[in-house]
């Protein structure tokens, strides 16, 4: 399926993964230490000068955390990100600006004039896609199987780490049912 004016793929469950966003409680939060330490390691592990953790809301691409690039969000018509939820493995684009689909795109056209990406999706504990751990390059490049099998990890770990934030949430709600419970029965 594609969004409504036909600029980007997205999911057959689209209405699902967003309220699976929502739910997420990530969208315009604070940096999280845990969030840019992945992005930092995605960075340092691949040599690319940006990685990102991304999350695809229905009118933007939010940067959850970034390394090695100042904005802090996108239209999501600009997010290659739309095609990397779609997947269960890495998503590589070698050279942007030769893809069909990229080749157009305002962050390859021009400024910053990305010419690599390879995404690996971050899910929810209910495993919809949210966004993507990603890290792009101003040359193309090549990912090796190693390489990948490194990114899906870090998506892997950023996943783990939403699953701990939503437990955590839910346990402190849980906590403060007991409480006011406890002071009602009094």
């Amino acid at each position: 399926a594609v969004d409504a004016e036909g600029a980007y793929p997205v999911a057959a469950d689209e209405a699902r993964r967003l309220l699976a966003v929502e739910r997420s409680g990530l969208v315009d939060t604070a940096p999280e230490t845990a969030y840019d330490r992945i992005t930092w390691l995605a960075a340092q592990t691949l040599s690319a000068p940006v990685a990102l953790m991304t999350v695809l809301t229905p009118t933007r691409q939010w940067f959850k955390s970034r390394h090695g690039l100042e904005m802090t969000e996108s239209p999501r018509s600009w997010a290659f990100c739309n095609h990397t939820v779609l997947q269960r493995e890495v998503f590589v684009v070698n050279d942007l600006s030769t893809h069909l689909a990229f080749a157009s795109n305002p962050a390859v056209a021009g400024a910053p004039h990305f010419r690599f990406y390879a995404g690996a999706p971050v899910r929810d504990p209910e495993g919809y896609a949210l966004g993507s751990i990603c890290v792009m390059d101003y040359a193309p490049r090549w990912l090796d199987a190693d390489q990948k099998k490194a990114l899906e990890a870090l998506a892997a770990f950023a996943s783990s780490e939403i699953r701990l934030a939503q437990t955590d949430r839910a346990l402190v709600q849980l906590q403060d049912h007991r409480a006011r419970k406890a002071r009602a029965a009094r």
